[in-house]
C-alpha cells in the first residue's frame, strides 16, 4: 500500500466512527434537560416526556423491517436512510430547546422535539453500525475511534455550555443545540460520502410482516436479565439526572451544576476505558459494584439535603456525581455482555437495537421521577422532593441486583448468525442450544467483536 492509500484507509477508518459524537447529543438530554424543561416547559410536559423516550420501542421494529425489505437501487440497504435520519434528529434537537417558556406551543415543541429526535437518532445510530460492520470496522464495545468521538461530542457539549452560559443565560441551551446539531451533520455528511462507494449494495430481500418483525427483536427475552439490566441503567440515569437538577434548582447556580456534569462525563468515561480493557465477562461482583455506587451516591446526595454540610456541600455532590459517573460505565459494561445471549440466535444488529432501547427506556424512567420530583416541587418547593427521587434510584438498583442472575457470561459466547443465514446454519443452531457455539462463532467474538460476515 502506498502512502496515499495508507492515509486514504485511516481517514476512511476515521469516517466510519463519526456516529459516535452523538454522545453529545445525550449528554445534553440526560444531564441537562430535566431543569430545561420543567424551567421553560413547565410540570405539564415532564410527564409527558417519558412516553417521548419510549416512542422507539415501536418505531425501531417497523424501521428494521423497511430497511432489511427495501432495495433502494441508487442507494443501497442503508445509504438513503442513514443520512435522513442524522438530518432528521439534528433539527428536533433543535427544536426541543427552542422552549422560552411561553405556555402550550413551547411544551408542544419539547414533547414532539423529544419525540422525533429518539426516534431518528436511534435509527441512525443503527445504520451507521451496520455499514461500520459490513466494512469490517464494527464491534459491540467501543473502538479507539469511537470512543475518541464520543469523547469529543460530551466535551463539546459542556465546553459549548458553559461558554454560551456565560455569554447569555437565557439562550444557552438553544445555542449549544445549533452548535451540536451542526457539528453532527457535517460528520455524518463526511461518513456518508466516505462510505458511499466503499460498500457494496446488499442485494436480496427478507419479505416480514410487522408482527414477525416485532417477535424477532423482542420474542425470547431473558426477562430477568433484561430488567435486571434495565433497572441498573435506571438507577444511574435517573441519579445522573437529578444530581444536576438538584445542583441548579436547590444548592448551587447553573456554572456548578455543569460543573457536576463534567465531572460524571469525566468519571464515566475513564470508568467505560477500563470496562473495556479489564471486564470480559458478567459476574455478580460487577453487580454488587453497581449496586454499591448507586446506594453510595443516593445516600450522599439524600444527606446532603438533610445535613447543612456547608463548604463540604459542593464537594460532596461531586463526589456523588464521580461515583455515579462510575457505576454508570459498569452498568452498562454490564449490560452489552447480558445482551450477547439474551435470546437464543441473537446477532450483533438485534443486540445494538435492544441496548439502544434500552437505554431510551431507562431515561424515560428518570424523566418520569424527574416528573415526580417538579410536581412535588410546584406543589411545596423543598430539597425533600429529591429525596424521594434519589431514594427511588436507590430501589432501582437493589430491584436490580435482586434480579442479577448467576451465570457467568463471557464477551466471546455470542453467535454470529447474520440476519440472511440459511436453514442449515438455524436447524444446526437449534440443535446445539444456547450453551454450544462453534469455534468459528466464538473466535469472531474474541474481544467482544463480531466479524464483518456474521453482522446483523
Amino acid at each position: 500500500m502506498g502512502i496515499r492509500g495508507k492515509y486514504e484507509s485511516k481517514l476512511h477508518n476515521i469516517a466510519l466512527s463519526c456516529d459516535a459524537f452523538t454522545t453529545g447529543y445525550l449528554v445534553m438530554c440526560l444531564l441537562f434537560f430535566a431543569p430545561y424543561a420543567a424551567t421553560f416547559g413547565g410540570k405539564l410536559v415532564m410527564w409527558f416526556l417519558p412516553i417521548a423516550a419510549l416512542v422507539p420501542f415501536v418505531i425501531m421494529p417497523l424501521v428494521y423491517m423497511l430497511v432489511h425489505r427495501a432495495d433502494f437501487l441508487l442507494f443501497g440497504r442503508y445509504h438513503l436512510i442513514m443520512p435522513t435520519s442524522a438530518f432528521i434528529s439534528a433539527l428536533f434537537f433543535v427544536v426541543a430547546f427552542c422552549a422560552r417558556g411561553r405556555g402550550a406551543a413551547d411544551a408542544c415543541l419539547i414533547f414532539f422535539g423529544v419525540l422525533v429526535f429518539a426516534a431518528s437518532i436511534l435509527i441512525y445510530r443503527y445504520c451507521a453500525f451496520s455499514v461500520r460492520a459490513r466494512l469490517g470496522n464494527g464491534s459491540l464495545g467501543f473502538s479507539p475511534l469511537s470512543a475518541c468521538f464520543s469523547a469529543a461530542g460530551s466535551v463539546s457539549a459542556i465546553a459549548a455550555y458553559y461558554g454560551f452560559l456565560y455569554y447569555d443565560p437565557s439562550t444557552a441551551f438553544l445555542n449549544t443545540a445549533y452548535v451540536l446539531s451542526a457539528a453532527c451533520v457535517v460528520l455524518a455528511l463526511a461518513q456518508y460520502l466516505t462510505t458511499y462507494y466503499g460498500i457494496p449494495r446488499l442485494g436480496g430481500k427478507r419479505v416480514q410482516s410487522a408482527k414477525n418483525v416485532f417477535r424477532a427483536l423482542f420474542s425470547g427475552l431473558d426477562k430477568r436479565a433484561y430488567l435486571s439490566a434495565l433497572f441498573f441503567l435506571a438507577a444511574f440515569a435517573t441519579i445522573a439526572a437529578l444530581t444536576v437538577y438538584f445542583a441548579s434548582a436547590v444548592i448551587f447556580d447553573m456554572y456548578k451544576a455543569a460543573t457536576c456534569a463534567t465531572v460524571f462525563v469525566a468519571c464515566y468515561a475513564v470508568g467505560m476505558l477500563a470496562c473495556e480493557r479489564y471486564v470480559k465477562h458478567r459476574s455478580k461482583g460487577l453487580s454488587i459494584a453497581e449496586l454499591l455506587c448507586a446506594t453510595v451516591a443516593a445516600g450522599l446526595l439524600i444527606a446532603v439535603a438533610f445535613i447543612d454540610f456547608s463548604r463540604a456541600t459542593e464537594a460532596c455532590v461531586m463526589i456523588a456525581a464521580g461515583v455515579t459517573g462510575i457505576g454508570g460505565a459498569m452498568a452498562v459494561r454490564q449490560t452489552r455482555l447480558r445482551f450477547i445471549t439474551i435470546k437464543p440466535r441473537i446477532t450483533s444488529g438485534v443486540i445494538f437495537v435492544l441496548y439502544g432501547l434500552t437505554a431510551f427506556a431507562a431515561v424515560a424512567v428518570a424523566f418520569l421521577v424527574a416528573a415526580v420530583v417538579t410536581e412535588i416541587l410546584y406543589a411545596a418547593p423543598s430539597v425533600t422532593a429529591f429525596v424521594y427521587g434519589f431514594a427511588a434510584a436507590g430501589v432501582f438498583a437493589v430491584v436490580a441486583f435482586a434480579l442479577a442472575g448467576k451465570k457467568r457470561v463471557n464477551a466471546t459466547d455470542a453467535q454470529g448468525l447474520s440476519y440472511e443465514y440459511n436453514a442449515a446454519d438455524a436447524c444446526s443452531t437449534e440443535q446445539r442450544g444456547d450453551a454450544d457455539f462453534s469455534d468459528s462463532a466464538q473466535s469472531n467474538l474474541s474481544n467482544g467483536a463480531i466479524s464483518a460476515s456474521d453482522k446483523e
